[in-house]
C-alpha cells in the first residue's frame, strides 16, 4: 500500500498510484482540521469488499437517485445532523454518471466558513474545503464519467484519509483528522446534487449540475438525523442510458451567439453539425435569430423530413436519416444543409444574410436548440453532440434551458420511461 503523505510536505502536483494526476491548490494553514475528518467521511465505504460494478448490473439494487435538480445548483436533497449523536461518522454511495462536471454533495455547519464539496472535473474527483484551518482544492483519482457504477471510499485511519475508487488508493493524507467533541457549531446541513450558497463561493468554481445517478447511499447516522427534505430529482435512473444530449418534447436550450466559437471573417462562413441519434415528432430543432424574432434560419422536423427555413421564404429538406451528421453551413451567399452524400442549397437573395450578420453584432443574438419560445413542440431528440465551428457545445454552458433535459445522456430506448418526472 501507498504510505501516506503529511499534508503539510504535499507539492502542488502530486501522481497517485495508478498514475491519475493528482492536483492540490492551498489557500492557507494546513493545519489540522476536524471539519475535513468528518465531511470526507461522507464519501466513507466501510466494510464493503469492492467488487466491479457494470453499467448493466440490475441485481435487486434501487435504481437510484438522479442528481440534477435542473440549470441551478439547487439540491435534489437536504439532510440537517447533530454532530453530538454521531457514533459511526460515515457515509456511502455508488455513482454512474457521463457528465464530466458537477457537484455530487456539499456539506457545511457555516456556509461562510466553514463547509466541504465533493464534486467532478474533467470527470475525475475533486474535493474543495474552506474552514478557519484550512482552505485546499484537490484534484485526484480516475475518470468517473464512464457510464459505469463506481464505488467510492473514504476512510480515516488514525490521523490519515484514504481516499479509494473502486477498491484503489488513490490518495493519502496524514495529519488531517482531530476530535470531534469540540466542534462550535455541532448541526451540519448535507446537500446532494447541489450547492447552498452561489457556485462562484466555490474556491475553483465549477458547473454545479450533474446529470449523474446515485445509489447505496447511506449517509451518517440515521439516529443523528434531525431532519430530510424530500426528493426533488426531476429523473429516474431506472433507464439505461448513452453518452448525448436528450431533449424530450417541449424543452430548449438556448445560446448567446458571443458565448460560442465566432464565424471565419474571410470569407464569412459559419457552421452547425448536429450528431442525430433519435428523433420523433414534429418541431423546431434548432434555429438562429433573437428572443423576438427567433427563427431567422431554423431547422424543423415534419413529416420525417429536416426542412430548413429562412425567415418566411420557401424552404427545402432532406429525409431524415439517423446516425449520419447533420450539417448546416452559412456563407454570404448561400446556406448549405447537408447529410452524408445528400445536399441541398438555399440561395439568399442580394443583401438576403445581412440581417442574420446583424446577429453576431447585437448581445440578442441567438442559437436556439429545441423547442422555440413559445412553440408547442412534440419532437423529442438525442444528439451525440452538437458543434459549432467545428468545437463541442456544452448545454450547461447554455445561458438558460429547460430543467428537464438531459444534458449528458440519452436514453437507450426513448420510449421506455423517459419522460422527465419519476
Amino acid at each position: 500500500m501507498q504510505s501516506c503523505l503529511p499534508l503539510h510536505i504535499l507539492p502542488r502536483v502530486v501522481r497517485a498510484p495508478s498514475g491519475q494526476r493528482l492536483t492540490m491548490e492551498s489557500g492557507g494553514p494546513l493545519a489540522t482540521s476536524r471539519l475535513l475528518l468528518l465531511l470526507l467521511l461522507l464519501a466513507t465505504h466501510q466494510g464493503w469488499a469492492l467488487r466491479p460494478v457494470h453499467p448493466t448490473q440490475r441485481a435487486q439494487d434501487s435504481p437510484g437517485v438522479h442528481l440534477s435538480n435542473g440549470p441551478g445548483h439547487e439540491p435534489v436533497a437536504v439532510m440537517t445532523f447533530n454532530l453530538t449523536r454521531i457514533t459511526k461518522p460515515s457515509s456511502s454511495f455508488e455513482i454512474r454518471t457521463w457528465d464530466p462536471e458537477g457537484v455530487i454533495f456539499y456539506g457545511d455547519t457555516n456556509p461562510k466558513d466553514d463547509w466541504f464539496m465533493l464534486g467532478l472535473r474533467d470527470g475525475r474527483p475533486e474535493i474543495q474545503l474552506h474552514n478557519p484551518w484550512a482552505q485546499l482544492t484537490v484534484g485526484a483519482g480516475p475518470r468517473l464519467d464512464d457510464g459505469r457504477w463506481h464505488q467510492v471510499e473514504v476512510k480515516i485511519d488514525g490521523d490519515s484519509v484514504l481516499l479509494r475508487v473502486d477498491g484503489e488508493e488513490v490518495l493519502c493524507l496524514r495529519q488531517v483528522s482531530g476530535p470531534l467533541a469540540s466542534k462550535h457549531h455541532p448541526i451540519m446541513k448535507i446537500a446532494v446534487g447541489g450547492l447552498l450558497f452561489p457556485s462562484s463561493n466555490l474556491r475553483l468554481p465549477l458547473i454545479p449540475a450533474l446529470d449523474g445517478c446515485l445509489r447505496r447511499d447511506s449517509w451518517l447516522d440515521k439516529q443523528a438525523e434531525i431532519s430530510a427534505s424530500a426528493l426533488t430529482s426531476l429523473r429516474s435512473c431506472n433507464v439505461e442510458s448513452n453518452p448525448g444530449i436528450f431533449l424530450p418534447p417541449g424543452t430548449h436550450a438556448e445560446f448567446n451567439l458571443r458565448d460560442i466559437p465566432q464565424p471565419h471573417v474571410e470569407p464569412w462562413a459559419f457552421s452547425l453539425d448536429l450528431g442525430l441519434e433519435q428523433a420523433a415528432g414534429s418541431g423546431h430543432l434548432l434555429a438562429l435569430g433573437t428572443p423576438e424574432n427567433p427563427s431567422w434560419i431554423s431547422l424543423h422536423l415534419q413529416d420525417q423530413k429536416v426542412v430548413l427555413s429562412s425567415g418566411s421564404g420557401p424552404g427545402l429538406d432532406l429525409p431524415l436519416v439517423l446516425g449520419l451528421p447533420l450539417r448546416l453551413k452559412l456563407s454570404m451567399s448561400r446556406v448549405i444543409l447537408s447529410q452524408g452524400l445528400k445536399t441541398e442549397v438555399l440561395t439568399l437573395p442580394p443583401l438576403g444574410l445581412a440581417p442574420l450578420l446583424n446577429l453576431w453584432a447585437q448581445p440578442q443574438g441567438r442559437l436556439f436548440l429545441g423547442a422555440l419560445p413559445g412553440e408547442d413542440s412534440s419532437t423529442s431528440f438525442c444528439l451525440n453532440g452538437l458543434w459549432a465551428q467545428g468545437e463541442r457545445l456544452d448545454v450547461d454552458r447554455a445561458l438558460n434551458r429547460s430543467h428537464d433535459i438531459w444534458t449528458h445522456s440519452c436514453p437507450q430506448n426513448p420510449g421506455n420511461g423517459t419522460d422527465a418526472s419519476h
